[in-house]
């Protein structure tokens, strides 16, 4: 008898454990509820079964996905019961024998594989630990080299830009100078020649008057 209340006091206590860890998981705290762990051993066995029904219905009240559980229990029952898979099997011995030597490959296989398993040294953890060490120096250089990528990137722009200006400004405009100077000289040098040539030919009228003028005066 003595046996038998220590089992039902043991099973109510761990009911309510069960309950206190489904409230803290829901809402993450423990409140106060009647039925406490100090009161387990003075209480009757009746009153603490009753404290913990009056404990879930106020959990299913607060609580729709506790009451959607406790429905499909419920109404499911075999789905929080599997069955054991380890049931006796119905094949006669001369088929389960077959069986077995059809995946006698794969018995072998899995076998070599965990002996080669078994063998394989653990590698030493002195590398991981000096990786782990170096990690904020790694970790420095990434930011570094972002840095330095950036100021390249921005470096390549910039000297983008200042072909592009020496193009439009130094060449480009260079070739405009060049051909509006080509085109004023053009214009002087044939300036030039009408005044040679009209000079040229006003000498030219002039020296027949002056031979004229001289003959007569020896006349």
């Amino acid at each position: 008898m003595a046996s038998s209340k220590q089992t039902t006091g043991d099973t109510l206590v761990l009911l309510d454990e069960r309950l206190r860890r489904v409230n803290y998981a829901l809402y993450g705290d423990s409140e106060a509820r009647d039925s406490e762990p100090s009161q387990t051993t003075t209480r009757s066995a009746i009153a603490h079964l009753r404290a913990l029904e009056r404990t879930l219905a106020q959990l299913r009240a607060r609580s729709p996905a506790a009451s959607e559980v406790l429905a499909l229990q419920k109404a499911h029952p075999s789905l929080f019961h599997p069955h054991p898979s380890n049931l006796p099997s119905t094949l006669p011995p001369s088929q389960l024998a077959a069986l077995i030597l059809a995946h006698s490959q794969l018995y072998t296989s899995v076998s070599a594989n965990l002996t080669q398993l078994q063998d394989t040294r653990v590698p030493d953890p002195a590398g991981t630990v000096k990786l782990l060490d170096l990690a904020p120096r790694i970790e420095k250089a990434r930011v570094r080299q972002e840095k330095q990528a950036r100021e390249v990137a921005e470096l390549r722009a910039r000297s983008a830009r200042v072909v592009e200006q020496w193009l439009e400004v130094g060449m480009l405009g260079m070739s405009e100078r060049w051909a509006e100077w080509e085109e004023r000289l053009r214009e002087v040098e044939i300036v030039v020649r009408r005044r040679e040539g009209a000079k040229r030919r006003e000498n030219g009228m002039f020296k027949p008057l002056v031979e004229v003028s001289s003959r007569a005066n020896f006349a």
